[in-house]
């Protein structure tokens, strides 16, 4: 018994299935690398002229990918802002207002110095650096279900409370 040959009929392609068969194979490669180097972010949007953040909103220990996200009275909500300092920073101060049925309030956080929820450097922040920004705050479940605007800022305290990074987002609380 030989080994080397085999019984099976050679299959032939024309050069255009070939072509077709190569560029699927692309296809699929650019795919898995894409899986592979994506990250979970949720999609907001501009408040105005300020820096749009790349942003991970994480609800009842899930991701949130669009709004409105589904928040449980009760449960955590962690923001990730990561943003390039457009300039110089060192008194920065973060910032929510929420806004329900046409009423503003601005959420207390319990932290004036945004300096306090960097991750990856320490303020003061030059202008170009990456920074990473986390802030947890616990939803109290006294929050009736309803439907709310958040919109987070970072303000720079050294120029006028000017925004830094601004960003909308809605989200729903729900007790189920």
């Amino acid at each position: 018994m030989h080994f080397l040959t085999s019984n099976l009929p050679l299959l032939k392609y024309s050069e255009g299935e070939i072509t077709k068969m190569k560029v699927f194979a692309a296809l699929v490669l650019l795919t898995l690398v894409n899986y592979a180097y994506s990250k979970d972010t949720t999609v907001v949007n501009s408040c105005h002229d300020a820096l749009l953040p790349e942003v991970v909103l994480t609800a009842n220990n899930t991701v949130c990918a669009k709004g409105p996200c589904i928040v449980k009275p009760g449960s955590d909500v962690t923001l990730t802002v990561s943003f390039t300092a457009p300039t110089y920073l060192e008194h920065i101060k973060p910032k929510i207002i929420a806004t329900a049925i046409g009423v503003e309030l601005e959420y207390p956080l319990g932290e004036d110095d945004a300096c306090v929820g960097i991750l990856n450097t320490n303020c003061p922040v030059s202008a170009g650096e990456l920074v990473e920004y986390a802030h947890t705050m616990h939803i109290l479940d006294i929050f009736p279900e309803a439907a709310v605007t958040l919109t987070f800022t970072i303000n720079d305290e050294d120029n006028n409370n000017a925004d830094v990074v601004c960003f909308v987002i809605d989200i729903q609380f729900k007790k189920t």
